[in-house]
C-alpha cells in the first residue's frame, strides 16, 4: 500500500505521513527529520531499516528563514529554550492521538530521528520521560539548558554521532545525561561527518531487533 499523506487542522497537530506495508508486523518507526526536512525525508532509510514497520514520518513546527525544524535556534549550538519545552509540549500532546487513530502499540514504537529530530527526541525524553520508550539518535547533541532530574531506565537508546561532525563535540553531554538518568544506552562514534553513511545503516539494522519485537 502506498503512503498516506495527512494533514491535521490545528492545535497541537503536526503534519505527518503514514506508511503501512504490505505485511505489516505490528513494529511501528516514528520518524523525526533533520533542518529543512519534511515529513517525508525519513520514509526510505525507515523501510530499510524495518520493511514491515508502519512508518510515523511527522514534519517540525518550527522555522527559521523558512527552513523547517523542531523548535528555534539562536546560534549555532544555542537553542530556544521556550520554544523547545512548548513543541515538546505539543508533541507530547500529539503523539497518543496518533498512536491511537493508527492502532499503533506504544510498546511497538521506536522513534528515529536525525540531527535536529534526534535532539528533539532526546528533549521529548527528558521533558515528557515515557512518552519515548526506544530511541535511535542519529548525530544527536545535548540542547536543553536546564535538565530535569528523570528516571530513564525503561528506555532504550541507541545513539550514533561522527567524529568529524562540528557539531560531534556536543554529543558527550547528552551521552552523559541519558547513562546518568538510566537509560539502556549504546553509544558509538563512527570516522564520519555530519551527514548518514551505509554504517549508520547497519547498526541501527542490527540494534533494532533486540527491542522491537
Amino acid at each position: 500500500m502506498s503512503p498516506r499523506t495527512e494533514t491535521p487542522p490545528s492545535g497541537n497537530a503536526f503534519h505527518h505521513r503514514v506508511h503501512r506495508p504490505a505485511e505489516p508486523d505490528g513494529s511501528a518507526i516514528l520518524l523525526l527529520h533533520g533542518t529543512g526536512g519534511t515529513e517525508s525525508d525519513l520514509l526510505p532509510l525507515g523501510q530499510a531499516l524495518a520493511p514491515r514497520a508502519t512508518l510515523l514520518g511527522v514534519r517540525g513546527r518550527a522555522s527559521d528563514e523558512g527552513v523547517n525544524r523542531w523548535f528555534r535556534r539562536l546560534e549555532m549550538a544555542r537553542f530556544d529554550q521556550d520554544s523547545i519545552r512548548d513543541e515538546a509540549a505539543a508533541f507530547a500532546a500529539f503523539l497518543p492521538d496518533l498512536l491511537e487513530s493508527q492502532g499503533v502499540d506504544p510498546a511497538r514504537l521506536t522513534v528515529l530521528g536525525y540531527s535536529n529530530g534526534a535532539n528533539f527526541a532526546a528533549a521529548l525524553m527528558a521533558l515528557h520521560p515515557g512518552l519515548l520508550r526506544r530511541a535511535i539518535l542519529l548525530r544527536p547533541m545535548l540542547v536543553l539548558e536546564d535538565l530535569p532530574e528523570v528516571d530513564l531506565s525503561g528506555t532504550e537508546v541507541l545513539a550514533i554521532s561522527g567524529q568529524a561532525d562540528p557539531y560531534g563535540g556536543h554529543a558527550p553531554a547528552l551521552v552523559d545525561w541519558l547513562k546518568g538518568a538510566g537509560a539502556r544506552l549504546d553509544s558509538r562514534a563512527l570516522p564520519t561527518g555530519h551527514g548518514l553513511s551505509q554504517a549508520d545503516l547497519n547498526i541501527a539494522a542490527d540494534w533494532l531487533p533486540q527491542g522491537a519485537t
